[in-house]
C-alpha cells in the first residue's frame, strides 16, 4: 500500500505526513486547507470526515466537489469509513435537490436549447442597439461567460451589475458603461426566456436556494461541510454551503489549480483563515520527480507565481524518481492517435495492473481509443459523471477538465496544438487571465500522472511547451 496518496487505500490504515495530521487534528470551527497537486487534500479531507463521524456520532458530514468525476472517485474511496452519515456529491446535485424541497419545480435548461435563447436575446438587443459585444458572433462566448460571473456573484440587478468590479473577467474585451448596459440588457432578455420555459440553468442554483433557504435549510442537516477543489466553485456556492455548515467548515483548495471562471476571497465568503485555521501542504506524493519538475517550470508563468500571490502554493520537489516525461511529435492527427494506440497497447502488455488515463481537450476526440482499444485486449473506459472507475486497471478516457482531483499510473496527453491547448479560435481571444486558466488546466493534467508522463501532438505545438524546461523532458519527432 502506498501512504500519503489519494489513490486506493484503506481507511484505518493509510498514515499521514505530521502536517496531514495537523490538518486532521485540528478542532477549529473553519479551516481553509491549500495544498499542490497530489498533495493528500481529499485524503485528508477523508481522514476528517472519518475523525468526525467516529468522536461525534450524532453528527452528519457532506463532502461537496465540483466535477462529477471527482465525486465518484471520492465515493469509491469514501466506501472504506462504511458509514451512512456521510455524503458525498457535486454541489450542483445537492442544490438541485434542495430546490425540490424548497418546493420550486424547475428542470434545467440543456446546452443546445441554452444557446438558442442567449442568440436570441443577443438578436433582440441588436434591434435597439448596434453595440459590438451583440452584433458579432464572436463576442457570443464571452456574453456567455458575463452572465455566468454575474450569477456566480449574484449580481442579478441593474445598480449591482453596473457599479461592480470586474475582477476576474479579464482584459480581452474592453468594456464600458455602454457595454455594461448592453450585457445587462442580454442578461435580463435571457432571464425572461428562461422563465417563459419554466427552466433555469446551473449557476441560477445557489441564487434561487438562498433565496428560499427559510423553506428547505430545516431539511438540509449540514452539521459539517467539507468542499474539496473549492477554487472551483463561485462565490455564491460558497457562501451558501459556509451559511448551511452548523458545526464546522472545512475546505481544501489550490488556486494553482484552478481551471473555472469564478473569483472570490476567503473573507468575502465569510470564512475566518486567520490565527492557524490555514494548514498547507506543499509536498507531492503522488507524482515522481521528474514529473512534478517539468509541470512546476510551467506553473513558474502563472501570475500567481511570478506576483508571490499569497494563495500560490510553491511544492517542494519529491525525491521519488521515474521515467523522464516524453514529447513526442507525430505528422498528423491519425498519426498522433495510431502512437497513443500502440504505445497504451504496450504499456498495458507491460503493467496489466496500473491505470492509464488518456486525456484530451474534448470527449469526442477520444472516440478512436474507445473503439480500438478493447479489441487490442486492453479494458478501455470514458470516465465522465458518475460512469467510469479509475481505480480499475485499463485505459481511462476523460476531456482534461475531468481529470481535475483524480490520478493514474500513466498519463498521455494528446493534440497538444495551439488552437486546442490553449483553446482559441482567435488571437485576440487570448488575455493573461484566459492564458493562466489554460495553463492551470494543463498544469492539472500532467499532475494526474503518478509515473509516468507522455505529450503528443501534431502541427503547431503549443505555446506551453515552450514555457517548459525543455532539459526535463524527452523530445522524439516520430515519421516527422
Amino acid at each position: 500500500m502506498k501512504m500519503n496518496t489519494e489513490g486506493n487505500f484503506d481507511m484505518k490504515e493509510t498514515i499521514l505526513t505530521p502536517k496531514q495530521q495537523e490538518a486532521v487534528d485540528f478542532d477549529g470551527k473553519e479551516m481553509l486547507i491549500k495544498g499542490i497537486a497530489g498533495s493528500g487534500k481529499t485524503l485528508v479531507l477523508l481522514k476528517k470526515a472519518h475523525k468526525i463521524l467516529t468522536t461525534c456520532p450524532d453528527e452528519q458530514v457532506y463532502l461537496f466537489t465540483y466535477v462529477g468525476t471527482l465525486a465518484a472517485y471520492t465515493r469509491e474511496l469514501a466506501a472504506t469509513i462504511g458509514s451512512q452519515r456521510l455524503h458525498v456529491d457535486t454541489f450542483h446535485a445537492w442544490a438541485f435537490r434542495m430546490l425540490r424541497r424548497a418546493g420550486v419545480r424547475t428542470s434545467i435548461v440543456q446546452n443546445e436549447e441554452q444557446v438558442e435563447m442567449l442568440r436570441k436575446s443577443m438578436s433582440e438587443v441588436f434591434r435597439s442597439t448596434r453595440h459590438r459585444l451583440v452584433a458579432e458572433e464572436k463576442y457570443f462566448g464571452f456574453l456567455a461567460e458575463e452572465i455566468q460571473w454575474m450569477k456566480g456573484k449574484s449580481l442579478l440587478s441593474r445598480e449591482g451589475y453596473l457599479a461592480a468590479a470586474r475582477v476576474g473577467r479579464g482584459t480581452k474585451v474592453f468594456v464600458d458603461g455602454k457595454a455594461r448596459e448592453v450585457m445587462y440588457a442580454v442578461f435580463e432578455r435571457y432571464q425572461e426566456k428562461l422563465q417563459r420555459a419554466g427552466k433555469i440553468d446551473y449557476d441560477d442554483l445557489s441564487n434561487l436556494l438562498d433565496a428560499s433557504f427559510a423553506k428547505w435549510s430545516p431539511y438540509a442537516k449540514l452539521d459539517n461541510v467539507l468542499i474539496d477543489e473549492a477554487q472551483d466553485l463561485q462565490e455564491v456556492q460558497l457562501k451558501l454551503l459556509r451559511k448551511c455548515a452548523n458545526k464546522r467548515i472545512v475546505i481544501a483548495a489550490d488556486q494553482g489549480q484552478k481551471i473555472y471562471n469564478t473569483s472570490f476571497s476567503w473573507r468575502g465568503i465569510g470564512i475566518n483563515i486567520t490565527g492557524g485555521r490555514t494548514k498547507v501542504l506543499q509536498n507531492s506524493f503522488r507524482s515522481t520527480q521528474q514529473i512534478i519538475s517539468l509541470a512546476y517550470s510551467l506553473q513558474k508563468h502563472d501570475p500567481l507565481y511570478k506576483e508571490k500571490d499569497e494563495e500560490y502554493v510553491y511544492p517542494v520537489i519529491p525525491e521519488r524518481q521515474g521515467p523522464v516525461p516524453m514529447l513526442i511529435q507525430l505528422t498528423g492527427h491519425e498519426e498522433e492517435e495510431m502512437f497513443v494506440v500502440k504505445a497504451v497497447q504496450e504499456l498495458h502488455r507491460l503493467n496489466p495492473n496500473w491505470t492509464i488515463g488518456i486525456l484530451c481537450r474534448k470527449k469526442a476526440s477520444l472516440a478512436r481509443f474507445h473503439r480500438q482499444l478493447p479489441l487490442l485486449g486492453v479494458p478501455t473506459e470514458y470516465v465522465e459523471k458518475d460512469k467510469g472507475s479509475v481505480t480499475q486497471p485499463g485505459a481511462k478516457l476523460l476531456s482534461l477538465h475531468s481529470a481535475k482531483g483524480l490520478e493514474f499510473d500513466a498519463v498521455y496527453v494528446f493534440r497538444m496544438r495551439e488552437k486546442t491547448v490553449p483553446l482559441y479560435d482567435q488571437l485576440e481571444d487570448l488575455d493573461d487571465e484566459v492564458l493562466a486558466t489554460e495553463r492551470r488546466l494543463l498544469y492539472v493534467a500532467m499532475t494526474r500522472a503518478k509515473t509516468a508522463l507522455t505529450l503528443t501532438y501534431s502541427g503547431k505545438r503549443s505555446r506551453f511547451i515552450e514555457e517548459m524546461d525543455d532539459t526535463l523532458y524527452e523530445y522524439k519527432g516520430v515519421g516527422v
